[in-house]
């Protein structure tokens, strides 16, 4: 099997974000995660949501977001106490498994690797929240955006999260159950959780094999030239194959 010179190491890496650029658009994955390209186009602020994902890292690393008072502590700590992110913990708060949780773990980023049939292929993922309660480890994954899917099983991005959190649940003897959840108030309800089998994790690890070995089999790049996609992509207006072409937004570099 022969590899695109200087893109593909002999151990491709596989990130959520990668696969799932890569499911959307092999140009887009090209742009942005082989060659590196700095986006041409604005994307929407997303200051808050991170904003929000530090401090529910924060609160639950030094007490229970279910305690009012800690959980004011922290966001003014951290001048953090306006009514909007209030509103976002709050609406994790009433779906957090914390008080029945044996333990937990916030932020941890997972490896696993994969060696044969080749290619080998390295996931990792960034897992936001881990419980351990009733024979589960339940992984979640905090959104502020809008849901794209009514069902987790049906994200690509989901497909190496379950990947790499299958075997970490299988070495503990836990089934695995991985949720969405969704905090900002107009959502109504999370996608639907998945909680994949041994057949299904199966499945997973081999469509990641194959989608690894059309990476290196690749050589065009082509982008989908699909509106609704390109209209999307924060590489529209310098790819090639763009169906949304505009003028791309790099700041310009003053000589003088």
């Amino acid at each position: 099997m022969s590899r695109a010179p200087r893109l593909l190491p002999d151990i491709v890496p596989v990130t959520p974000s990668a696969y799932e650029d890569f499911t959307r658009c092999r140009r887009l994955h090209y742009c942005g995660h082989l060659l590196g390209i700095p986006p041409s186009d604005p994307a929407p602020a997303n200051d808050q949501g991170l904003l929000v994902h530090d401090m529910l890292w924060r609160i639950h690393a030094t007490g229970s977001c279910h305690d009012d008072a800690h959980v004011d502590d922290v966001l003014a700590a951290h001048g953090a106490s306006s009514d909007a992110v209030r509103e976002l913990v709050g609406r994790h708060a009433r779906r957090c498994p914390a008080r029945g949780a044996e333990r937990s773990a916030h932020e941890q980023e997972l490896a696993r690797f994969h060696r044969l049939p080749p290619p080998m292929f390295m996931a990792t993922a960034r897992i936001d929240a881990i419980w351990v309660h009733d024979g589960l480890l339940d992984a979640r994954d905090y959104k502020t955006g809008s849901p794209w899917h009514t069902r987790v099983a049906d994200v690509p991005a989901a497909r190496v999260q379950a990947f790499v959190l299958g075997a970490a649940a299988a070495r503990r003897g836990l089934r695995l159950r991985l949720r969405y959840e969704y905090l900002q108030p107009e959502v109504d309800d999370d996608p639907e959780p998945w909680e994949p089998d041994d057949d299904d994790l199966a499945l997973v690890e081999e469509e990641l094999r194959a989608a690894v070995e059309a990476m290196w089999r690749e050589r065009d790049w082509r982008g989908v030239g699909e509106p609704d996609v390109c209209g999307r992509c924060r590489y529209r207006s310098i790819c090639r194959d763009s169906a949304a072409p505009g003028e791309p937004s790099w700041p310009v570099l003053s000589m003088a």
